[in-house]
This record gives C-alpha cells, structure tokens and sequence, in this order.
C-alpha cells in the first residue's frame, strides 16, 4: 500500500511536490481553498476580460536554464507551449519625454546608458561588468545542499567560488543607495525605483543577468493556463485535487502530522503533510503557533530589515490600439496619494498575447503600484473604516486621469474593470500583509534558505515561495522539488523525476510482456 501525502496549497509549489511524489510512488490529495489550481500564478476574468494576476516574465523559459528541466517535468511548459520574448523588457518614461528603455541585449542597453548619460562612462561600464559576471551565476537547484554528497558539494564550490565574493558584498548594497554613484538624475531614479523599495543591488543583478540570457520570456496564454497545465499532469498521474476546502487545523500525534482537519471536523489522514501556504499562516494558525521556526521567526519580528511588497492594480479594458505601445512601461506622473505620493506607475499592456479573452478590438492594460507593509497597513485601515470600496473608486479614477493625461490617445479607450489591493492577495493567498512574493533581500538581511523542515515535528515539510529567498515561481518549484526529495529520503523511496519514470514504465512494461509469453 503506498505512503498517503496530504498537500495545503494548490499553487505551483504544492503541485510540483504532488507531481514528484506522484512520480515516485505516493499517493497524492491537494487540498485547494480557492475554486481553481493555481495560488498565486492565476488568471480571471472581469467583463469579458481575462486579467492575468501573475506572470510577468518567467526564469526558465530558456532551455540552457537550470530551471527549465523542472518546468518541463512538471508539465507547466509542454512542446507546444509558445513563449514571446520582449526585446524591449521595459521603458522607462520621464515626464520631459526622456526614455530609458532595458533592452534585453545586454550591449543595447549599454548603449543606451552610454548614450543617455556620457558622463557616467565609467561607472556604466562597471555596471555591465557585474551583469555580465551575473549572467554566470546560477545556484545548485538539482537537489538541496544538505542532500548533496561531498564530491557534489565541492565541484559547486570550485565552479563558484569567485562568484560567492561579489554575491556576498553586493548582497550589502541598496539599489538607490547605488544609484547616487552616478550624475544622471535619470540613472538614478532607475536604480531607486526599478526593484521594489530596500531591494538589494545583488537582487537587481539576478533579475537583468536572467533577462539579458534570454531566459526571460513569457508563455503565451498567461498564468492560469501554465496552472491548468500543471494540474492536468498531476490528476494525470493520479493525484486528487479538492477545490473550496480550506484546512483549519494540522493535527499532531506523538510529535507527528498525522492529517489535517477541515472546517466542517472532517479529519483527513496522511502519512506526510506538506504545508504549501504562506508560511506564516501555517506556522501561526495551521500550527497553533507552537512551533519556533528561527529563521522564519525572526523576520517576521523584524519588519524593518525584512519588509515584504505588494501591489495596488487598476485594471482596464482598453480599446485602443496597442501595437506601437511597449508591454512593460514604467510611466512617472503627478503622485496618486496612499499611504505615500506614489509618482511611479507600471504600465503592462497585454495586446501581445492574442490567445488572451477580450472582447473583439479590446485587450487588457493593468496599472500597477509597488507598496510595502505600508500600503497594506493603508488599505487594511480603510477595510475596518468602512471607506474600502470608496477608497477603491477613487485610486481607480485617480489612476485612469494620469494615465490619460499622460497619454492622451488613450482618452475615451479606457474602462476600470477591476482593482487589486493588498488585501485581495491576503484574503485569496492568506500571505503576510497582502504579499505576493517573499521577503524583500535588503542589504541588511540574510539570504532565506528554510530547508522546511521543523524541529520537533516529524512527517511534515513546509515548501513554497515564502521559504526561500525573494520568492517567485522559480522558488515555488524548487521548493516543491525539494520538498519532495526530502520525503523520499526519509522514508528510503527512490526520488524518480520524468524521464526516470518515463524509461521506468517502459522498462516495466516491457517485462510484464515477457512474462506474458
């Protein structure tokens, strides 16, 4: 009879563990809160509209990509799945009509800051080197560090040694810190604002390195269709997915999960639990609160050296024409007032991806806003005064104004569909102040790398963006890699990923043939 897993969280975390458990002999329930597969990665529609609330450019779309291997297993790319690549990754947009546009070409884009601001040369060229150095640096996602074998160990410490110095020392560089090394008023508004507020220099080098290898594109049909993929593989496989059914509680035995309880009682059984959630959620609520998780504890304790981010989104139905118009814009405006004047406005227009619902001769342009634990605390207060929906309306039209005034051929061609806030993503995600990633990497704070394990409790495995660096869907599938391979050991199951089982079913096939003659 096969070991029984329960998973918490039918996100791209939780599905990759149920995929890999599958594969290596399990028997797999997910239990889903939400109505579809998903967790952060989804998509819905508003007025005819798909909005899609995730995806904006994806680490593994490349097959050189340590990462790629770990999409194709899980099915969330298949052979047929499109991916559109943007040269122009982002334009920046000053009110003086100035551009700056990050090009995917990593010698285009130091033309363009050489063309822009001649009198930054030299610490332009400085810049380029680190990306460059960066687009070399890739960490061990194979398995986890603690499960390697010594020879393993040192061949990446040989291959990284050089790396680990300037990952470490710009680790304990501020990206608007940085900034102010050069004159150009333009270059440092960039480097201020590009990566969400505190973010770290080493973080930016990661991002644009990814970008410029060109393992940075999008798949075309957007987040939910990647999820939907993901969830065909996994009851493909076997597994059962419950949506609608939220877990309350996780029940402990004799210093074991033994299953978790539904919010009806109903107590469901397993031989593991995997807690993919927010894991503040399943440490203080699921868990009772009584477990101490250090690395975890600890930031949550220390706001200041560990802010989150979020997002406030106006969403808009749009029937102008987009096709000269860049995907990713990041406009600078009069201030729209929150918790703070926010002067800058990330516009994504997703005219690009025809598969996308929209009525005929529209497509969907979304107004995003990055906040801290600030903008939460902003909306939460309006939630409990009663002005939540007012508040909405007004940011919504107060965003739609600039926009236009800004753009004046967009006049008329804009309708409010729909609007996001922090506290969208803490009811539909339970995360920490309305996030939709991990902790933001400061210059002052250490780099997250939960193992998910907790001492004391046997038979259970935390996984999910929230435990492993800055979070994202590249840590949701690592950690749900990882949470599985962690299972197997413990309980001396071979860890078989898809071309393993693949030949392993062919082989037994072949066998059961023999037998039959």
């Amino acid at each position: 009879m096969n070991k029984k897993a329960i998973i918490i969280g039918g996100g791209v975390s939780g599905m990759t563990t149920g995929i890999y458990l599958l594969k290596s002999g399990y028997d797999v329930e997910i239990l889903e809160k939400n109505g579809n597969p998903g967790g952060a990665c989804v998509g819905w529609e508003r007025k005819g509209c798909y909005i899609d609330g995730c995806i904006h450019w994806l680490v593994g779309t490349s097959p050189e990509s340590p990462y790629y291997k770990m999409w194709r297993d899980t099915h969330a790319l298949e052979d047929d799945t499109q991916i559109y690549f943007q040269n122009d990754f982002s334009v920046y947009d000053f009110p003086d009509g100035t551009k700056l546009t990050i090009w995917a070409d990593i010698a285009r884009f130091r033309d363009e800051l050489l063309a822009l601001a001649p009198e930054d040369e030299k610490e332009i060229k400085r810049f380029i080197r680190l990306i460059r150095r960066f687009r070399r640096i890739e960490g061990p996602v194979n398995k986890p560090v603690d499960m390697m074998g010594p020879l393993q160990l040192l061949r990446i410490g040989m291959t990284m040694y050089g790396d680990y110095y300037w990952v470490h020392k710009l680790g304990k560089v501020d990206c608007a810190e940085y900034g102010k090394r050069f004159k150009n008023k333009y270059l440092q508004y960039f480097f201020s604002s590009y990566m969400a507020p505190g973010y770290n220099l080493m973080s930016m080098l990661y991002m644009l390195a990814h970008v410029m290898n060109k393992d940075g594109g999008i798949p075309v049909g957007g987040s939910q269709a990647m999820s939907d993929r993901m969830y065909r593989y996994f009851c493909e496989l076997g597994g059962i997915m419950r949506f609608g059914v939220e877990v309350q509680r996780i029940r402990v035995a004799n210093r074991r999960a033994v299953g978790v309880e539904l919010g009806d009682g109903t107590f469901v059984p397993a031989d593991w639990v995997v807690s993919s959630v927010a894991a503040e959620h399943c440490l203080k609520k699921l868990l009772d609160g009584e477990y101490y998780v250090k690395k975890m504890d600890t930031r949550y304790a220390d706001s200041e050296t560990y802010p989150i981010y979020t997002m406030t989104i106006a969403v808009f139905k749009c029937t102008a024409d987009m096709s000269r118009f860049p995907l990713g814009l990041h406009a600078v405006v009069d201030p729209v007032v929150m918790d703070k004047n926010y002067d800058g406005i990330a516009l994504r227009s997703y005219a690009y991806d025809k598969t996308m619902k929209a009525p005929a001769g529209s497509s969907v342009l979304q107004a995003q806003i990055i906040g801290d634990d600030n903008m939460y605390f902003w909306w939460k207060a309006r939630k409990q005064n009663g002005t939540y929906r007012a508040e909405k309306d007004r940011i919504a039209r107060e965003v739609l104004a600039k926009v236009v005034a800004r753009y004046p051929e967009l006049e008329g061609k804009l309708e409010i569909i729909d609007m996001v806030t922090p506290c969208t993503y803490e009811r539909y995600l339970n995360t920490r102040r309305g996030s939709f990633q991990g902790f933001v990497h400061t210059k002052n704070g250490k780099a997250l790398m939960q193992k998910g394990v907790i001492r004391g409790l046997d038979g259970f495995i935390l996984s999910g963006q929230c435990i492993f660096q800055s979070g994202g869907l590249p840590p949701a599938v690592i950690t749900g890699k990882f949470a599985a391979q962690r299972i197997c050991r413990a309980d001396h199951v071979e860890f078989r990923n898809a071309v393993e089982t693949v030949a392993l079913a062919a082989k037994n096939a072949f066998k059961k043939k023999q037998k039959a003659y």
